[in-house]
């Protein structure tokens, strides 16, 4: 019994997915499945999903949940398409209700906020089963409030709370960010086994070094940039550093179509 875990690169918005599955059932997890848009044509297809769907075909996995571990503002998801394609059930963390009920009227969005569009939703310290192992669900709120980690068979799958340690954190200043909760749910994280390996949701490859998404708990704790300092200083850094960023490019997009489930445009 092992957990065995496929990484996925989509270039376009720097972001990691993962396919996991227990190797003796081969019952499997989709974590932040990415959908292409184009913003000249403003059209979304499906070929990066289409790759995790071949892998899932070719190696007869039983795909069961679709993980998404926030809405997030980079990419669309390709969840629901997948589970037009595979059957399995969308997940999401119970939080989903806080980020719709706050979107809703930023985005003038006709759409319901009780997360209805995902199968399921998620709390804190929750199992879901994956064959002969379970994912446990982290809450680890911050970037922002529905985020989620997930933990299994010594892997955790963290989301947008850290980047590879040469990256930092993520940042906290969307509606209802907060650096503070961040900066706990990291420390939530950093409690876990210091092997715990660590898979990240974004890399930008600073200064041109290679592709690289995968540390261990105590490579975060004793080399991440952010992490050398106290939780007061970690926050106020981050708070100062939000203020100068950008909104994502795909943000206005990616935001309404996420938090809605949405397979089409």
């Amino acid at each position: 019994m092992a957990l065995k875990v496929i990484p996925f690169f989509h270039d376009a918005s720097n972001t990691l997915s993962y396919i996991l599955f227990c190797e003796t059932t081969k019952d499997a997890a989709i974590i932040d499945s990415v959908a292409d848009y184009d913003q000249n044509s403003q059209k979304i297809s499906y070929a990066s999903a289409d790759v995790l769907l071949c892998y899932v075909q070719k190696h007869q996995l039983n795909t069961k949940w679709l993980i998404e571990t926030h809405v997030h503002a980079d990419h669309l998801s390709a969840s629901t398409y997948l589970r037009n394609k595979l059957g399995a059930k969308t997940v999401v963390s119970e939080h989903i209700t806080k980020v719709q009920q706050t979107l809703k009227p930023i985005y003038e969005l006709d759409c319901a906020t009780d997360g209805s569009q995902f199968d399921v939703h998620v709390k804190d310290g929750e199992y879901l089963p994956l064959g002969e192992l379970q994912i446990k669900v982290i809450g680890t709120p911050g970037h922002t409030p529905d985020g989620i980690s997930l933990y299994c068979d010594g892997h955790v799958f963290i989301g947008d709370t850290l980047f590879m340690p040469d990256s930092g954190s993520a940042r906290c200043d969307f509606p209802n960010g907060s650096a503070q909760e961040l900066y706990d749910s990291i420390a939530r994280l950093l409690s876990l086994p210091e092997q715990t390996k660590v898979w990240v949701c974004h890399d930008y490859q600073p200064n041109g070094r290679a592709l690289d998404f995968h540390s261990t708990m105590a490579e975060q704790r004793d080399n991440n940039v952010h992490l050398q300092q106290s939780a007061e200083d970690f926050v106020a850094q981050r708070q100062q550093r939000d203020a100068t960023l950008n909104k994502p490019k795909l943000m206005d997009v990616a935001v309404p179509f996420n938090l809605q489930g949405h397979s089409v445009v």
